[in-house]
């Protein structure tokens, strides 16, 4: 009889054994199938970084050619060589130039991606470094607002910009380094300045304009309905002063100003 209890209960033992190990193993299956990627996510990964490595050597095939297309135009210009800069990064990527000042003291340079005109680029000599200064406060004239408690906005990154209106316009500006930033638009438009200002400044951290030797004034002009927008830049070194316009948004003038060389 003992005999008989002991052979069931091990055979039990047993049974219930097997059921755990049995039991187990879907749980080591499920976690192996969980961690390892299917075919189709692979290729859909493999696809986004040929497509990303793709984008970036075709914006570093742009760019090298803007560049030599810049050194050409360069040579055919009259003024003096060490004088002239021009843009090698645009917002269309491929631009074809076009002179439209060449002279010994003044060059300007226009740039078209296909029929749509992506801006101009131009380089004025003047007499003395002091004319040059004189002609980059003349144009700043009115652009700068405050500073004064009352207009203050903090932009970030330790900048704090100043607004304010008069005569049907609204007026916004800050400044870096040598750099005047400015924005103007009608007051009807409710233009968000501040909202725009700030988008600049987070730009220009990573992205550094050329260093006026002493003055330099981004202006940011909206006009009625706020839809278009015409951005000048300006800057003098030493006795030039260095200029340049687009109908672009300003992230893009920033772009092309930041490439100039």
């Amino acid at each position: 009889m003992k005999l008989r209890v002991f052979f069931v209960t091990g055979v039990l033992a047993l049974f219930l054994t097997a059921c755990s190990g049995n039991e187990e193993q879907p749980t080591e299956t499920s976690k192996d199938t969980e961690s390892t990627p299917s075919a189709e996510e692979s290729s859909n990964a493999e696809n986004i970084d040929l497509k990303d490595e793709n984008e970036a050597q075709k914006s570093d095939s742009n760019t090298k050619e803007n560049e030599e297309k810049s050194s050409s135009y360069e040579n055919e210009l009259k003024m003096a060589e060490s004088n002239v800069k021009l843009p090698t990064a645009f917002p269309e990527r491929e631009v074809s130039p076009t002179i439209e000042i060449n002279k010994e003291k003044e060059y300007k340079v226009s740039y078209n991606a296909e029929s749509e005109k992506v801006g101009s680029f131009s380089g004025k000599q003047y007499t003395s470094s002091e004319d040059a200064i004189q002609a980059i406060e003349e144009f700043s004239n009115g652009k700068k607002v405050g500073p004064f408690e009352e207009g203050a906005v903090n932009l970030g990154h330790g900048i704090t910009g100043y607004g304010e209106g008069a005569t049907g316009h609204q007026y916004f500006s800050w400044e870096e380094g040598n750099w005047l930033l400015s924005i103007s638009s009608l007051t009807q438009d409710e233009m968000d300045h501040a909202g725009i200002a700030k988008k600049i400044v987070g730009y220009l951290e990573t992205h550094m304009l050329p260093a006026p030797q002493e003055k330099g004034i981004v202006y940011i002009d909206y006009p009625h309905g706020g839809n278009d927008v015409s951005v000048d830049v300006r800057w003098q070194e030493d006795n030039m002063i260095y200029r340049l316009q687009t109908t672009h948004v300003p992230l893009d003038a920033l772009e092309m100003t930041a490439s100039v060389s």
